[in-house]
């Protein structure tokens, strides 16, 4: 009965500030004139609209059916920081120095306890840096349990992997690709989250309903962008995450700072629509907001305050002025309580007070665990849900709502459209086309002559060795860029880790080999290379195999390091050494040192792209004719054991570079082994990284 009074209240209470506002504006807008009646009309008709599309979706709806009471008690996190860590320089000027890295553990929150549940919004605020997303983000188990201490409970069960298929998050920061558009990156969510009882145009309809519940229909079909890419506004992609979780249905909905980057309007907008999914579909939302007006004030029903990371108050939203007051801080009837809050909690004298005020008043409760009682609706007897469903735990019969096969398929279309214009950008694609061109000049109709045999054989090692370098580099950033992304979406339990990496794989696969095609077609037959087509095939593929060997081994150090700026740094001393070891610059190692060449991509690829040109009775060259040579330089075709020779063979330059030590099909098998060998590395090393990122 309570419940329903409570729900009623709310019901009633929402229609008389909604008339008095009406009320307020018609006579406001009347002064105005006809443009104000319009505007208000407007805004009726959306708020009709809003609560057609939510009512439309409460039949369907999991939480309406199964909600969730979320309670937490004597929660703790500290973390552990190393301190007075002397720079490797200090210890060597400063041998007898006293300076000693030590570790200390620092907490970030203490003894925090409080609910949240099914139709009321549970705000907390406090100053910055006083631990709210950090306890949000133990609510949402994204910390992992090391440092963590307490309980939280989902129905009193404690949360599990499944349970995250539940409970949404909106991070601060809106983590998108941003080559997507916004409905874009709604359908792909839409089809990886939702049931997959769900046909996919009830998905796509899904998301039409929840793009016009949040107005953003108007820009469904623009990117989302970044800093260097110009897309939706700020407002606009603080509504698009929003959206993102919504639209999935969950049963719990954690929020952090959901209306920074909006203005007043659109932020009381958003609450409304938040606190009306609340009420009519049950849902659990826990807000952590900076500063709110008073309207928003005034939509939660639930309200924690914190303070370095200690509790100041948990109860009533309407009774925190009163519960000040007491305190000895009374609030002017005129002053927005939620500005007042910040202010008493900015002044560290009073803040302390405050955080000792509220300890003594639950001294004889220190994990907090009879206040959760006193406001949990779960606990009470009046309730009129079954024990069933207060105590459902909250799980699912699956790990992921698409199959492995819907997950590669969805991920590679995403994965595609947003690295398309990346891999493909103008600036690559210019910069393909005028090498293109420089080469042409540099190499136009080289002969066959003995005196051109170095400009071919140079032809051949930069057009391998360039297309081995361009790729890598670009590969070395793709793990490391897409990490927020991807953590924030295997949190969700989207997909499998698997599944992002063998998409990410097929999709970029024809993009890196667009531009070596591009290339490389037409140099090769302006170059005079071997006017042969089978041999032009042979050479194109692989040039395009060098380029995605090149590739692999971007991924691998992008995956393991997974920093932009050492994954380059490292990558760059690993192409520099395997151009060294290639067969062209170094031909004699070191005795005991030959081994190296073994190590190197480059070799097997350099080698076969000169066996595909010299090893055919076709590659012969003219010899040099007196003067063509310079000054002391023997004519190879003088070197020969049955005397002078008119043409010079291919095979006979092979030997002479020292590439004819392996026949072509071991060449061929090593590269592609190296190719396997790096991707497969790569993907182990990037699961241990997201365990250990998890932990």
């Amino acid at each position: 009965m309570e419940q329903i009074e409570n729900d009623q209240i709310i019901t009633v209470t929402e229609v008389d500030s909604s008339s008095s506002s009406m009320s307020t504006a018609i006579n406001e807008k009347t002064m105005t004139g006809n443009d104000g009646v319009n505007d208000l009309s407007v805004q009726l008709e959306r708020s009709a609209k809003r609560t057609e599309l939510i009512e439309s979706t409460e039949k369907g709806s999991t939480s309406a059916k199964n909600p969730v009471y979320v309670e937490w008690h004597g929660v703790n996190y500290s973390i552990t920081e190393e301190s007075n860590k002397p720079s490797w320089w200090n210890k060597m000027g400063n041998s007898d120095s006293k300076l000693e890295s030590g570790k200390h553990v620092r907490t970030l929150i203490e003894n925090i306890h409080g609910c949240a549940n099914p139709g009321e919004i549970l705000a907390i605020m406090g100053p910055s840096g006083c631990g709210k997303t950090t306890l949000l983000n133990l609510l949402g188990d994204r910390v992992g349990s090391k440092g963590v201490q307490g309980t939280v409970t989902l129905n009193g069960h404690k949360p599990t992997k499944k349970s995250k298929r539940f409970v949404a998050y909106c991070t601060q920061d809106d983590i998108f690709f941003p080559q997507l558009t916004v409905k874009e990156t709604l359908s792909y969510t839409a089809r990886l989250r939702l049931p997959r009882e769900m046909s996919r145009r009830d998905k796509l309809k899904q998301v039409d309903n929840t793009m016009s519940l949040l107005n953003l229909s108007k820009c469904a079909n623009t990117i989302i962008g970044d800093h260097r890419t110009r897309g939706v506004s700020g407002g606009e992609r603080k509504r698009t995450n929003i959206a993102s979780e919504l639209l999935t249905d969950p049963s719990v909905i954690l929020l952090d700072e959901p209306t920074s980057g909006l203005d007043s309007s659109l932020a009381l907008e958003l609450t409304k629509i938040l606190k009306e999914f609340a009420v009519k579909q049950k849902k659990t939302i826990i807000m952590v907001i900076h500063q709110p007006s008073s309207q928003v004030f005034e939509s939660f029903d639930k309200l924690m305050l914190m303070a370095d990371g200690h509790m100041v108050y948990f109860g009533e939203r309407a009774g925190v002025v009163d519960y000040l007051a007491d305190q000895g801080y009374k609030c002017h009837p005129n002053f927005n309580p939620a500005d007042y809050i910040l202010e008493l909690l900015n002044d560290n004298t009073i803040k302390q007070k405050l955080i000792n005020g509220y300890a003594h008043s639950i001294r004889d409760d220190p994990t907090g665990k009879q206040a959760i009682e006193k406001y949990s609706r779960r606990s009470r007897t009046d309730n009129q849900l079954s024990n069933t469903i207060l105590n459902a735990p909250v799980t699912s019969t699956r790990r992921w709502e698409a199959t492995f096969l819907q997950q590669v398929s969805i991920l590679t279309q995403r994965t595609f459209k947003q690295s398309r214009s990346v891999i493909l950008s103008r600036v690559d694609i210019f910069q393909t086309i005028a090498l293109a061109i420089i080469c042409l000049i540099v190499w136009l109709q080289i002969p066959f002559a003995e005196t051109n045999i170095a400009d071919r054989v140079g032809s051949i090692f930069f057009c391998g060795v360039f297309w081995s370098f361009h790729p890598m580099i670009g590969a070395v950033s793709s793990f490391p860029l897409d990490l927020v992304m991807l953590s924030k979406e295997r949190q969700s339990r989207s997909y499998r880790l698997l599944s992002y990496y063998l998409s990410k794989q097929i999709a970029e696969l024809p993009l890196v080999m667009f531009n070596p095609a591009l290339f490389t077609i037409p140099v090769y037959w302006a170059a005079n290379l071997l006017p042969d087509f089978g041999r032009f095939v042979a050479y194109l593929i692989v040039i395009l195999l060098g380029t995605v060997t090149s590739q692999s081994f971007g991924y691998f150090f992008g995956a393991t390091l997974l920093n932009v700026q050492k994954s380059i740094s490292v990558s760059m001393v690993f192409m520099l050494a395997s151009m060294l070891l290639g067969g062209f610059y170094i031909k004699h190692l070191p005795m005991g040192l030959s081994w190296l060449k073994y190590l190197s991509f480059v070799k097997y690829s350099y080698s076969l792209l000169m066996q595909i040109q010299f090893d055919t009775p076709k590659a012969q060259f003219r010899c040099a004719r007196p003067g063509e040579l310079p000054p002391g330089e023997v004519s190879m075709c003088d070197l020969g054991d049955n005397g002078p020779m008119s043409n010079i063979s291919g095979v006979s330059i092979l030997q002479s570079e020292g590439l004819d030590d392996l026949p072509w099909y071991v060449n061929l098998l090593v590269l592609i082994g190296f190719c396997i060998v790096a991707r497969v590395l790569a993907y182990f090393s990037l699961r241990r990284n997201s365990r250990r990122n998890k932990e």
